[in-house]
């Protein structure tokens, strides 16, 4: 066996590792990709046959130069129907964007859409990524855009221990729709929670509430069921609220009781006994 005498193989040794682990620092940071949390869509407007996004600003200007070598990947989603198939589109922005805004076309009108936004940068130096998702619908014959498969949502009826509402969510794909009471100055009360695949009549209650407080507004959280992914491979998943009304309150229970709502104590409604005694009166007089 032989050995061999090196005095500075252990200063070598070290030296190597440093550098090992300089050159991987380094390599690490340049090559790292950001995901960036903000939003970056200003709006969107819905069309016939798909929908336009308006792009923010400041997200324009900070990654979408053309020296970040940037990608825009659009993907809509439809929800109804059988035939799930994505629609994508693609932007090389390597010039500068013009008018901020981003098109997807040939949709299905009056229908419902996953909508994504993604980008990503291959400038080694500032390489981001980034996704914005929402749930639209084109437009209709009378192009009027919705926000939410809920529509003539009322108040159908405000006692001093309940609220219950009356509406339609309107959609053919499968969603988890909850209601909640929120915003007021009372005790929430538990949600309620709807699983539909069709449109549907809603009647929703809120019992055991207390007389004369304020609930604020009713609001409902829509979230599609369907498992889709995006073109870059990012798993869909998106979770919509909208509140209405804006002062809900429940009655006063003395006044209530006056205005003939049922009592806890007694299951006789007001008319019923007040005839009752009245004719027990008379028949008291014709008797005696």
């Amino acid at each position: 066996m032989v050995f061999i005498r090196c005095e500075n193989c252990f200063i070598l040794l070290v030296i190597t590792v440093i550098c090992s682990l300089f050159s991987f620092v380094l390599a690490n940071k340049y090559s790292r990709r950001i995901y960036l949390n903000d939003k970056f869509i200003s709006g969107i407007d819905p069309t016939r046959d798909g929908f336009r996004i308006l792009l923010d600003d400041s997200f324009i200007e900070t990654h979408l130069q053309p020296t970040l070598l940037p990608t825009i990947y659009l993907t809509a989603v439809p929800l109804e129907g059988i035939d799930h198939t994505a629609v994508t589109n693609v932007v090389y922005a390597d010039s500068p964007l013009t008018g901020k805004t981003l098109h997807i076309e040939g949709l299905q009108h009056h229908a419902w859409y996953y909508l994504c936004v993604e980008f990503e940068n291959f400038n080694r130096q500032n390489e981001t990524t980034g996704m914005e998702c929402g749930v639209y619908r084109t437009l209709d014959f009378d192009s009027k855009p919705v926000e939410s498969t809920m529509v003539n949502l009322e108040l159908h009826d405000a006692t001093s221990q309940s609220l219950s509402f009356l509406g339609v969510s309107k959609g053919d794909f499968e969603r988890r729709l909850t209601f909640t009471l929120r915003h007021g100055n009372a005790p929430i009360p538990p949600s309620e929670v709807f699983l539909l695949s069709t449109t549907n009549e809603l009647d929703l209650k809120f019992s055991d509430l207390k007389p004369n407080k304020t609930y604020g507004h009713l609001c409902v959280l829509e979230e599609p069921l369907l498992s889709a992914f995006s073109a870059m491979g990012r798993r869909i998943s998106v979770r919509r609220e909208t509140c209405f009304f804006g002062n809900l309150k429940t009655r006063d229970y003395d006044w209530s009781i006056f205005e003939s709502e049922a009592s806890p104590y007694s299951s006789t409604p007001p008319q019923t006994l007040c005839f009752t005694l009245l004719f027990a009166v008379v028949a008291f007089r014709l008797i005696f």
